[in-house]
């Protein structure tokens, strides 16, 4: 449940940046001249940003809801059960960041002052992905391990 917060708060977060970016960009006229919202590269950019970090919050809820739904259930929750969900909470903190990337790198060079909002959200995401909760090695090292029916090292059940 832990790592669920911060996963969680970082998707958030990319979620906010890229309203703010979106507003931003509605009347932005980019240093060649070009309105950015007649920029098809922005436009792109902005919405598969969209989509994969919509994609990172399903994919993390499907997870914690199958979780809950197994408990609720009085079934156990296996440790396979628990590498998959880490596997996918790992995963969809990375994927909404990188679309984050994407939308800051298009944000202008203004998206780097300290006035602008979206550098925060920025670097807030990215203190977030920094959380040894996501780091992928351990999850993904332990999710084909678990689902193996193999024992994790202690030091990895810590984590999944």
């Amino acid at each position: 449940m832990f790592p669920l917060g911060i996963s969680a708060a970082v998707i958030g977060i990319c979620e906010g940046a890229l309203a703010h970016h979106l507003s931003q960009q509605k009347d932005r006229v980019a240093v060649t001249g070009i309105q950015v919202r007649d920029d098809p590269y922005v436009l792109y950019a902005a919405g598969e940003a969209a989509a994969e970090i919509a994609a990172s919050r399903v994919q993390l809820i499907d997870g914690i809801s199958r979780m809950y739904d197994k408990i609720e259930a009085g079934q156990p929750v296996t440790m396979e059960d628990r590498a998959t969900v880490r596997r996918n909470q790992v995963r969809c903190a990375w994927r909404a960041v990188a679309a984050l990337d994407e939308i800051f790198a298009r944000s202008g060079g203004n998206a780097i002052r300290r006035s602008n909002p979206i550098q925060r959200y920025w670097r807030d995401a990215h203190v977030g992905l920094s959380h040894m909760i996501h780091v992928p090695g351990t999850a993904y090292h332990a999710y084909p391990l678990a689902q193996m029916g193999l024992d994790l090292p202690e030091s990895m059940r810590a984590v999944i």
